[in-house]
């Protein structure tokens, strides 16, 4: 019996995540919780600000309240709100990081590559003799130039992933 639950317990482990991977993939859900960051929304609000029908959606809202993304918020009044959560604003923070991390990188590429250029001209004129943590000019440019490229092509992929999200899964 013991056995048997810690493999079950696994195995959920295992499922959740890709659950959670299987809901992100719709650019619509992803453009729902960024909406949501903003604000609080009605289904109503959100078809019209999404250029969706109603029916459309709370699908994807229910999708993403089970998922433990959205959560709703109903008043006294008639109309029922949704609020983001932490956990879909961490997953939205998570998707920005992905593109954020590599373009600092590139900038941080880009003003080491300036800064080593300018001892490089400095050491012509006399100014600097020795080289940076003893590593020769030339190949810290190169190096700086390798990780600029690396980073923006990073970012590339990542800001390409972002806008064209996979189509929905079969299941769905």
């Amino acid at each position: 019996m013991g056995l048997n639950s810690e493999s079950e317990v696994e195995k959920k482990e295992i499922e959740e995540p890709i659950e959670n991977i299987k809901v992100l993939t719709d650019k619509t859900r992803i453009s729902i919780l960024k909406n949501l960051t903003k604000r609080n929304y009605t289904i109503s609000e959100l078809s019209k600000l999404l250029n969706l029908t109603k029916p459309t959606v709370l699908y994807h809202m229910k999708i993403l309240e089970g998922a433990g993304y959205v959560r709703r918020i109903e008043s006294n009044r008639k109309w029922v709100y949704y609020e983001i959560t932490s956990s879909g604003k961490s997953v939205l923070r998570r998707r920005e990081l992905k593109i954020i991390l590599p373009l600092l990188s590139a900038v941080a590429s880009t003003i080491i590559s300036f800064t080593i250029l300018l001892l490089k001209s400095m050491k012509r004129k006399g100014v600097s003799e020795s080289p940076v943590l003893g590593i020769e000019y030339d190949l810290l440019l190169l190096i700086s130039i390798a990780i600029l490229i690396i980073s923006l092509y990073a970012a590339c992929i990542a800001m390409k992933k972002e806008t064209s999200c996979q189509p929905h899964f079969q299941g769905e």
